[in-house]
C-alpha cells in the first residue's frame, strides 16, 4: 500500500511528541512493506532537496515564504487553516505519488484545504489535540484556566487579544469572533467527509463528540512505542543523577506543562532525592527564568532537552517521571516511554492522564496544580521505596511500535475496502 502522510512538523527537523509518533508509525509501517509518503511545510529549504528519501520514509517539504514569520496577525491567522501555495504544492504531490490512502496527522499550518483535495482517496485523522475546534490547540485560556470551548468564537477573542497591543480589539468583541466562528465552522464541514478518525484516548474523543464530531467515526486507539528507539544504544551522554530515587520530568517547559508545580513540591521535600528538568529553556525563556528562579532544593537540576534518542537513556536512570500538566492532555507520549522503560508516573488528576496512570498500580495521582499534595506522594515515595518498587512491578506497558502500526493498517484496509464497496 502507498500511504500518504500530511503533518505540520516532521523529524529530524522536529522532535515533538506527535512529529516522533507520526515518524515512529511511518517507519513502522514501511518495515512491514508499505510505501510511505510524508508531506509537510519547511522554511528554507533549497531545491534539491524539497524531495529526499530519509531512513526510508520519502519526504516531501513543501516550501513556506521567507515572509511567513513576519506576517501581520490577521495573515499569520488565516494561514494557519488555508495556504494556496501549499494547497496547489499538495495537488502536485497527490499527482506525483499517487498514494491509496492519505493518513491527516495535523494540518494545523499547513492547510485545512488538503483534506478536501484528497477526497477521492480513503482518509484517516489522527486527532493528536482540540485543534480543530480549539485555534490555539490546548484548550486553555490566556488566565491559565481551561476553556469550556469557543462559544461560537467568543472565548477565541480573549486568546485572540492576550498581546498588550491587540487587547484593545476586545471592545470589537462580536467582529472578533466571527473570524474565529468562520474557522471552526469551515473545519467542521471539511472534517465531516474524513472516512476514520483515531483518538489516543477516550478523553479526547468525548472533548470532540461533545463538540459535534461524529462519534461513530472516532476511534480510540492507544499510540505505539518505538520499543528498538528507547532500548538502542544511541551514544548519547545522559549524566547520571546526584542523589536517589531519582525523580524527573520531560517535555516542553511551558507553562501549562506545570513544571512550576513540581519545583514548588520539590522545594517542601528535605528527603535525600534528586529531581531533574529535562526540556528546553530556549521556546519559552522567560518560564524557564522563573523556573530556574524558584528552583530552592539544591538538588535540582536543568539538563536541557533530551534528544529523542536519548530517552530511553534517560529514562533507565529515572525512578518516578512526574507529569505535572495543567491542561487537558490527551495522550503524552512520554507516559507510554517511562512504562515501556518499568518507570512509574505521577500525574495530576486531569484529561487523559487518569486513563493512561492508574492511582496505586502504576502510577499517583494528584489535584491540578496542588503543590502540597504532589510534595506528600513524592515523600511517600522517597520514604517508602518498597512501594516504588511495588508500582514498578505492577506496570504493564501499552502496545509497541510494531503491534500499533499492525492495528492502523487494519483501519486502512477496513476503510478502503468500505471506500471501494
Amino acid at each position: 500500500m502507498r500511504i500518504a502522510f500530511t503533518i505540520h512538523k516532521f523529524p529530524p527537523e522536529s522532535l515533538g511528541g506527535t512529529e516522533i509518533y507520526a515518524w515512529s508509525l511511518a517507519r513502522g509501517l514501511t518495515a512491514a512493506g508499505h510505501e510511505v509518503h510524508v508531506f509537510y511545510p519547511l522554511a528554507g529549504t533549497p531545491p534539491e532537496e524539497r524531495q529526499v528519501v530519509h531512513e526510508g520514509l520519502h519526504l516531501w517539504r513543501a516550501p513556506l515564504p521567507a515572509t511567513r514569520a513576519s506576517e501581520n496577525p490577521a495573515a499569520q491567522y488565516w494561514h494557519t487553516f488555508r495556504d494556496a501555495a501549499i494547497e496547489k504544492d499538495f495537488a502536485h504531490f497527490l499527482a506525483e505519488t499517487k498514494p491509496d490512502l492519505v493518513h491527516f496527522q495535523h494540518v494545523q499550518g499547513v492547510s485545512a484545504r488538503l483534506i478536501s483535495l484528497a477526497r477521492h482517496l480513503p482518509r484517516v485523522m489522527t486527532l493528536h489535540d482540540y485543534w480543530y475546534f480549539c485555534a490555539n490547540s490546548q484548550l486553555i485560556r490566556p488566565d491559565r484556566q481551561v476553556c469550556g470551548g469557543p462559544r461560537a468564537g467568543w472565548s477565541c477573542v480573549d486568546c485572540a487579544t492576550a498581546r498588550a497591543d491587540l487587547q484593545p480589539l476586545r471592545a470589537l468583541r462580536p467582529l472578533v469572533a466571527l473570524p474565529f466562528a468562520y474557522r471552526n465552522t469551515y473545519l467542521r464541514g471539511l472534517l465531516r467527509s474524513i472516512d476514520l478518525f483515531i483518538a489516543p484516548s477516550y478523553f479526547l474523543r468525548q472533548q470532540y463528540v461533545g463538540q459535534g464530531f461524529p462519534g461513530d467515526r472516532i476511534r480510540v486507539l492507544e499510540n505505539g512505542v518505538d520499543l528498538e528507539r528507547l532500548r538502542a544504544e544511541s551514544g548519547a551522554v545522559v549524566e547520571p543523577p546526584p542523589l536517589r530515587p531519582h525523580i524527573a520530568f520531560i517535555g516542553s517547559l511551558a507553562w501549562q506543562k506545570g513544571v512550576h508545580v513540581l519545583i514548588k513540591a520539590f522545594n517542601q521535600i528535605s528527603e535525600q532525592a534528586a529531581l531533574t528538568i529535562y526540556g528546553s529553556e530556549k521556546v519559552f525563556p522567560e518560564y524557564a527564568q522563573e523556573l530556574r528562579q524558584l528552583a530552592a532544593n539544591p538538588t535540582i537540576r536543568f539538563a536541557g532537552a533530551l534528544n529523542h534518542r536519548a530517552v530511553g537513556k534517560a529514562l533507565q536512570t529515572i525512578d518516578c517521571l512526574v507529569v505535572p500538566s495543567v491542561w487537558y492532555e490527551n495522550s503524552p507520549l512520554v507516559i507510554q516511554e517511562a512504562f515501556a522503560m518499568s518507570v512509574p508516573v505521577v500525574a495530576s488528576r486531569l484529561g487523559a492522564l487518569e486513563e493512561k496512570v492508574q492511582e496505586g498500580v502504576n502510577g499517583r495521582l494528584f489535584a491540578p496544580g496542588d503543590d502540597r499534595e504532589l510534595a506528600r506522594i513524592l515523600r511517600q515515595l522517597i520514604g517508602q521505596p518498597q512501594q516504588l518498587a511495588s508500582l514498578r512491578q505492577a506496570i504493564r506497558p501499552g502496545p509497541d511500535m510494531w503491534q500499533h502500526s499492525q492495528m492502523v493498517e487494519a483501519l486502512y484496509r477496513e476503510i478502503s475496502g468500505a471506500k471501494l464497496a
